[in-house]
């Protein structure tokens, strides 16, 4: 009950348009039977007075209360589904946005086909509930009711003996609740692992070639799908077997309508055309209390798909209203910086102290694994943690909301992540708000990415394709850094962006970065340590600890450290 009752969370916006649709649309069985039974009365009454026109206007009569009754059952289906769609969409918009309030270190720690299967299939799957799983338990539910209702006000001895056989069919129903939930949990995960295969299968696209594994990946994706068709299976024949007891149900409710309601006429306690006309009623009372069992057995599968999915939700960050950072052109301190990864057992970074004045350019250097580039992330507030010492203009990083502090940074990686749109489209996200093309132009001005873009044939509409895939890797970065640039950000933060390029995109994107030293700070990450003599501060890292500070000619002097890193790379 506990995740039924979180899914309908997300209904109480359209509860009032959900109940009124769901009673409507699900009144369509008792409609049925009534006006079937109806009929039969109407046009026995006429048949054994011997007059047509009775039969006729009974006929009639019981026609037009049909049509009148199911423009309702229309209404309600209309108001129905209304609902269902909006919290249906409410409930995928929340499980994105938990994906994305996620802090860097749980996005690395998840698959990328967990996301997608969540959001893709399990919020499907849950949504069930909303739609055909709640609508088949309330739908025999209110029909009962008003068929039970109807019936005891008819003759009371049918109704009895119609809900008697009405519990023995829920009863052998709910047998089947178990076996089909335990399948349906097991469904939802092989078809997330089966998704998170396909990720990486399309990820991995030129590793697979490479190294001829292509029969290998079809025999562990084929292995995958076969699974599930197993697990299909198994689900198909419980439901036969579902379908072959409500059939005898169907029968063991005809047989017992027609033997005890014969044995009523026979007697001459019950008249033939009552019986005829509570005959659907009885028959729907037994048949809909069987199927109540069969939808609770229904429900399990979307139930454990809401277990799915609360477990991220339940589990997402809490957004703090905290205050906000108005950059006032003031330092940078580091102070005290002690840093561990979760669940690593030593820390990564200790007792990291370090001064950044405005418009300096410092590039952060070291072996791999040192912590240079988890430095640049701490700022840029990738890794949330409380008191990290960090201060921006007299602020402290505690004291304000995550997005203001990013708001005074803009991050280039080796990566340079570009989306599936035009060049235009992909500089204009680094802006919240509304950009122009005049923006955009001198974005890419700055970035020296401009007449790389005019000569391509649709120009700044040129589409990027997958991972930039139509661009070279020098053209990829300077676009990337156009987009940084257009954010507005005073501080600029490059890890490792040249480390991709070839010699002569390297010298192109580093001339590019010491173009926009006069009006920003600028943070970087680099093992061509050639490239950055004219910097104004180095800071040399060893095993997470600052070990060296100071400009080029200062470190060479020392002959420690950054000597003999510069001295390996300059031979190489």
């Amino acid at each position: 009950m506990t995740y039924f009752k979180k899914m309908f969370g997300f209904m109480r916006p359209y509860i009032a348009l959900y109940c009124i649709g769901i009673f409507l649309s699900n009144s369509q069985g008792f409609v049925f039977s009534f006006v079937i039974g109806l009929i039969g009365s109407n046009v026995m009454a006429g048949a054994i007075a011997g007059s047509a026109r009775e039969i006729v206007t009974g006929t009639l009569i019981s026609m037009g209360t049909f049509m009148g009754l199911l423009s309702f059952v229309g209404l309600g289906r209309y108001l129905y589904h209304r609902a269902r769609y909006f919290a249906q969409r409410d409930l995928k918009q929340r499980l994105f946005r938990c994906f994305m309030q996620r802090g860097l270190e749980s996005s690395q720690a998840s698959h990328s086909g967990e996301g997608i299967a969540a959001i893709n299939t399990d919020a499907d799957a849950a949504s069930e509930i909303f739609r055909s799983a709640l609508s088949s338990l309330l739908s025999p539910i209110i029909t009962g009711v008003l068929s039970s209702i109807t019936l005891f006000i008819i003759d009371w001895r049918m109704g009895l003996a119609a809900i008697g056989l009405g519990f023995f069919a829920y009863f052998a129903q709910s047998r089947f609740v178990k076996p089909i939930a335990k399948i349906g949990k097991e469904r939802l995960e092989a078809n997330a692992g089966a998704v998170k295969e396909m990720s990486n299968i399309f990820q991995g696209a030129i590793s697979i070639r490479a190294f001829n594994m292509q029969e290998k990946t079809l025999d562990s994706a084929s292995g995958r799908m076969n699974a599930i068709k197993m697990l299909d299976f198994r689900q198909a024949f419980i439901a036969m077997g579902q379908s072959l007891f409500t059939t005898v149900q169907g029968w063991l409710a005809l047989v017992t309508t027609f033997g005890f309601g014969g044995w009523l006429v026979a007697t001459g306690q019950l008249d033939f055309s009552v019986l005829l006309l509570v005959l659907p009623l009885f028959e729907g009372i037994s048949s809909q209390m069987g199927n109540i069992g069969e939808a609770v057995a229904e429900m399990q599968p979307p139930l454990e798909a809401a277990k799915r999915i609360f477990a991220i939700i339940d589990n997402a960050p809490v957004s703090q209203d905290k205050g906000h950072l108005d950059f006032d052109g003031s330092a940078l301190h580091i102070r005290d910086l002690n840093f561990k990864y979760q669940n690593a057992e030593q820390n990564t970074l200790h007792d990291i102290n370090l001064d950044i004045s405005v418009g300096e350019m410092v590039a952060f250097v070291g072996a791999s694994g040192s912590g240079k580039s988890t430095i640049l992330r701490i700022l840029v507030g990738f890794y949330e943690r409380e008191q990290l010492g960090l201060t921006l203009g007299g602020t402290s990083s505690d004291a304000v909301s995550i997005a203001a502090w990013r708001k005074n940074f803009a991050y280039v990686d080796q990566s340079c992540k570009l989306f599936d749109m035009t060049i235009k489209e992909n500089i204009a996200i680094g802006r919240k708000d509304n950009v122009d093309d005049t923006d955009i132009i001198t974005a890419a001005k700055q970035a020296f990415a401009h007449d790389f873009i005019e000569q391509l044939e649709q120009k700044y509409d040129s589409p990027c394709g997958e991972k930039g895939s139509t661009l070279s890797g020098g053209q990829k970065q300077r676009i990337a850094i156009a987009r940084a640039l257009i954010k507005g950000s005073p501080i600029l933060v490059f890890d490792e962006a040249t480390s991709a390029l070839d010699g002569d995109s390297e010298k192109y994107v580093m001339d590019t970065i010491q173009s926009l030293r006069s009006n920003h700070t600028i943070l970087i990450t680099t093992h061509n340590l050639t490239t950055i003599t004219t910097v104004d501060k180095i800071v040399v890292m060893d095993k997470g600890r600052i070990a060296e500070v100071g400009k080029h000619d200062e470190l060479m002097a020392k002959k420690g450290i950054y000597y003999n890193l510069y001295t390996i790379n300059a031979e190489d």
